[in-house]
């Protein structure tokens, strides 16, 4: 634990929301800096590194500055060296969970849209989430909530034994209509997660079946996806991407929906992760929590403006008018530049993401009596 530190050089990652009301009491001076370019020689007049998933927090980056905290506002660690930090004795905490809600509801939002589009009854669908963690999690629970078919495929914890229910990879993608995948990003170890999905798992897939990841693109090798795609033989909705932060023109033109890493970005996601990184911070320079910033209340959706005749058409529509992944697709459409998504066009994509409020967060208003069993099993406070 850190003493009598009565300012601390902060570097913050500068989409990082809320930095300022957060941390302000604690810094002598508080920078903010690309988080996919901060380099070392950035950091060496630095007690405090706060990042997101883009920044490479490593020996290459620390060693030699005087860093000796560094917060992540993620559910992922794949980009931190976590071993390399405990022997240098430097603390580091993340967010886990943080906008796991924002990610499910973001699921929903796509979901919404291939019903509306497409006139497809995902709930009646037999859905496979691969990852079981905070965000698969969560989506496992709302989808049992609204009665729908789940299986569910995480091996580390049906090693751990205790609660069931789960089914090898296999059996989970030969039997699923949609498969959501939310693993995180391993690359050692018996249940390695890189390039988990190739031409042999992907032929495991039922025809015409919808493969959406909001987890981390490498879990799906590129080229076998690509021809999967181009052959009709499933269709994808993608948020990360293989080889991000570039995304191919080919493999854009191939997916039904696209974002660029987004599906986290509610506002209360953002929020969380920063104030459980203020809950870290504060106690280790021996400092008292501040209360912090409060969200702004949520929109007001008047359902008698909305032409709906089922529940289910209904609860999509809603959903829609607080978030429709549509945009998202188009908005990367236009960045392409000479065949691809620049990284710095992805990287702005994001940074420049419009604001988008969870579910929960939104009041309704008119809201028919035979509707609101879906809507509130949907996520909507009532």
């Amino acid at each position: 634990m850190a003493q009598d530190r009565p300012g601390l050089r902060i570097v913050a990652d500068e989409n990082m929301p809320h930095v300022e009301p957060w941390f302000s009491g604690l810094a002598a001076s508080l920078t903010r800096l690309p988080g996919r370019t901060v380099s070392r020689s950035d950091l060496m007049n630095a007690d405090v590194l706060l990042v997101r998933s883009v920044t490479r927090v490593n020996a290459e980056l620390l060693e030699g500055t005087p860093v000796r905290f560094v917060g992540s506002a993620t559910i992922g660690t794949d980009h931190i060296d976590q071993d390399w930090l405990a022997e240098q004795g430097i603390a580091f905490h993340h967010a886990p969970g943080c906008n796991a809600q924002s990610v499910v509801d973001w699921v929903l939002s796509v979901f919404s849209r291939l019903h509306l589009n497409l006139e497809l009854p995902w709930w009646q669908q037999t859905i496979g989430v691969v990852g079981a963690g905070n965000v698969g999690g969560k989506l496992v629970e709302r989808l049992q909530t609204l009665g729908v078919r789940t299986l569910v495929c995480d091996p580390p914890r049906a090693e751990q034994g205790g609660q069931g229910g789960f089914v090898d990879l296999r059996t989970l993608l030969q039997a699923s209509d949609i498969v959501c995948m939310h693993a995180p990003l391993t690359r050692v170890g018996d249940h390695a997660t890189e390039g988990m999905i190739g031409e042999e798992q992907l032929a495991w897939l039922k025809p015409g079946a919808w493969l959406i990841n909001a987890g981390r693109g490498p879990v799906i090798q590129e080229p076998p996806l690509q021809a999967a795609l181009e052959a009709g033989k499933i269709k994808a909705v993608l948020d990360v991407w293989p080889d991000e932060p570039r995304v191919s023109e080919a493999l854009l033109s191939a997916v039904y929906q696209a974002s660029p890493h987004v599906a986290g970005y509610s506002q209360e996601g953002k929020w969380t992760g920063t104030r459980m990184l203020a809950e870290a911070l504060y106690p280790w320079a021996s400092q008292r929590l501040p209360s912090g910033p409060d969200l702004p209340e949520g929109p007001m959706l008047d359902v008698h403006f909305f032409d709906a005749d089922t529940p289910e058409q209904l609860g999509s529509e809603l959903i829609q008018a607080l978030h429709d992944p549509a945009r998202d697709t188009v908005a990367m459409h236009y960045a392409l530049d000479n065949g691809q998504i620049q990284p710095t066009t992805f990287d702005s994509l994001r940074k420049h993401y419009p604001k988008r409020r969870e579910l929960a967060a939104s009041r309704l208003a008119n809201v028919p009596d035979e509707s609101r069993e879906w809507l509130s099993k949907l996520g909507f406070v009532l």
